[in-house]
C-alpha cells in the first residue's frame, strides 16, 4: 500500500491525463463505430422508407415489356427495379432510327402513375446491331424523379470521320 501511495504521490499529474486519454479514446471508438457501421441492415440506409408506401409492381414491369413488344421494331426487352431505380433495357430491330427508338422507349412512361414518378427515377437502355447496311447504336437515357421531368439521352456511340479529303 506505501508503495502506491508512492506512486500516486509523485505521478498525480500523469495518472490523472493518463484515465483521461483513456476515456476520450473509449468515446471516439464508440462515436466512430456508431458513425461508420451504424444500427442499419439495409444497403441503402434509410434512403428508400419512401418507397414502401409506393412500390413498383411487378405487374407494372409486366405491362411495360408487354407495351413494348406490341411494337414491330422490339426484339427484346427486360426491366427491373434496384432501391429507387427503374431500369429498362430495350434491343431492336436494325433498321430502327435512333429517334424512333428513343420515341417507343419514351412512350412507357404514361404506364407509371404521378406518385411513381415522383419517387422513382428511370434509366433506358437502347441497343441496335449493326449491319452492313447499318450503323448500330447504344443509348442510355435518365429520367430523374427530381427533376423536371424530361428524359436525358446519352450518346456513346463513336462517330467514325467519312468525309474524303479532295
Amino acid at each position: 500500500m506505501k508503495k502506491i501511495k508512492k506512486v500516486w504521490e509523485e505521478n498525480k499529474v500523469l495518472l490523472v491525463l493518463a484515465v483521461i486519454l483513456i476515456i476520450c479514446l473509449v468515446v471516439v471508438a464508440i462515436v466512430s463505430l456508431t458513425y461508420f457501421y451504424g444500427s442499419s441492415d439495409n444497403v441503402y440506409g434509410d434512403r428508400l422508407n419512401e418507397i414502401e408506401n409506393t412500390p413498383i409492381s411487378s405487374k407494372l414491369l409486366t405491362d411495360i415489356e408487354s407495351e413494348l413488344k406490341t411494337n414491330e421494331s422490339v426484339l427484346e426487352v427486360e426491366s427491373n427495379v434496384k432501391g429507387k431505380i427503374v431500369y429498362i433495357s430495350i434491343k431492336f430491330v436494325e433498321a430502327t432510327k435512333m429517334e424512333d427508338a428513343k420515341v417507343i422507349a419514351e412512350s412507357v412512361i404514361e404506364l407509371f402513375n404521378e406518385d411513381e414518378l415522383s419517387l422513382y427515377d428511370i434509366n433506358f437502355t437502347i441497343n441496335s446491331l449493326s449491319t452492313t447496311d447499318f450503323v448500330g447504336y447504344t443509348l442510355m437515357g435518365s429520367r430523374n424523379a427530381a427533376g423536371n421531368g424530361t428524359i436525358v439521352w446519352n450518346n456513346y456511340n463513336i462517330q467514325e470521320d467519312t468525309e474524303e479529303e479532295d
